[in-house]
């Protein structure tokens, strides 16, 4: 159930809507709101945040925004669903879907709008997604099944994916792009649902960018226009539960139940060969970091019996 707070947006319908999910992020959401009160943009838009039910205060401070809608969740009921919700209470030609932990600029986003604006065969568009020193991010989906058997080929495509961006003098058509940040044509939207709501966190902008991508919706991103991505904070074992269960049934999903299951025993006897390595490791050399890598694997083994126990996919 949500319950909505604040003053909802009246105006005539904007240009742009952005759209933010949180969770315990009040800080974040200060700077965001202190970005586009300091701003001028050559578009109209509006600001919903849906809030997860957060514990840290983020509450209070949303009920003191007067030109913020704001969808109060009574509980955590996960990333995709909740974006759902705050793109089903607006209004506009193009919605921007964001996190939080962003640094944004004016120039990226007018440039993104202009470039929408101006190319109509175009369904999304993204700047470079960077860490807080300058170096790309791995933001962009290049969809093969080989890539799900084999870390090898994986690696050898987002290395070549990051250097092709690096290199880029125009915008490149790509397979897709992270949920990080993405501005897209709500005519693209189908049935008022972005999100595959079966995923409840993890992998469902990995399934946005599939499915968007076999529906012949073209996904662009500009090299000449860079935002910020904090991000890389520490997962705990609960979060690598999740996003294995997320992986799989993405993939069971988009490839079928019998690629799930063999990429689920490929994992599985990778992270028993990696947790024996590092506990034949820690006895001779027994580091903090060789402890730290054993306990991790050990930990992902775990994870991944209990995922196969507890699954209809494996």
């Amino acid at each position: 159930m949500a319950d909505r707070v604040g003053e909802k947006n009246t105006d005539a319908k904007s240009d742009v809507v952005f759209v933010i999910v949180s969770y315990n992020t009040r800080r974040l959401l200060e700077e965001l709101f202190n970005f586009f009160a300091g701003i001028a943009l050559p578009f109209s838009y509006s600001l919903i945040v849906v809030d997860n039910n957060s514990t840290d205060g983020s509450k209070e401070y949303l009920r003191q925004q007067k030109h913020v809608t704001v969808i109060q969740n009574e509980e955590n009921i996960g990333y995709g669903r909740a974006m759902n919700r705050g793109i089903a209470a607006s209004e506009s030609s193009y919605v921007a879907v964001l996190n939080t932990d962003l640094i944004l600029n004016g120039e990226a986003l007018t440039a993104l709008w202009n470039y929408l604006e101006s190319h109509s065969d175009v369904g999304i568009c993204a700047p470079l997604i960077c860490n807080a020193d300058g170096t790309l991010q791995g933001f962009v989906y290049t969809f093969a099944l080989s890539t799900l058997y084999s870390d090898f080929l994986s690696k050898l495509v987002s290395k070549r994916q990051k250097l092709r961006l690096a290199k880029a003098k125009a915008p490149l058509h790509v397979d897709g792009v992270m949920g990080a940040f993405m501005l897209l044509r709500r005519s693209i939207i189908d049935q008022g649902k972005l999100f595959d709501e079966d995923f409840f966190f993890y992998y469902e902008d990995t399934e946005l960018a599939l499915r968007m991508k076999r529906r012949g919706v073209r996904c662009m991103v500009l090299p000449d226009q860079g935002i910020i991505h904090l991000g890389g904070q520490s997962s705990s074992v609960k979060d690598c539960a999740q996003f294995c269960k997320s992986k799989f049934l993405f993939i069971e999903k988009q490839y079928g139940p019998r690629h799930a299951r063999l990429v689920y025993l490929r994992d599985r006897v990778k992270m028993r060969l990696k947790a024996m390595e590092y506990a034949f490791l820690s006895l001779l050399w027994p580091t903090q970091k060789v402890k730290n890598k054993r306990y991790a694997y050990g930990q992902m083994v775990q994870t991944l019996r209990a995922i196969r126990t507890g699954s209809r996919l494996i």
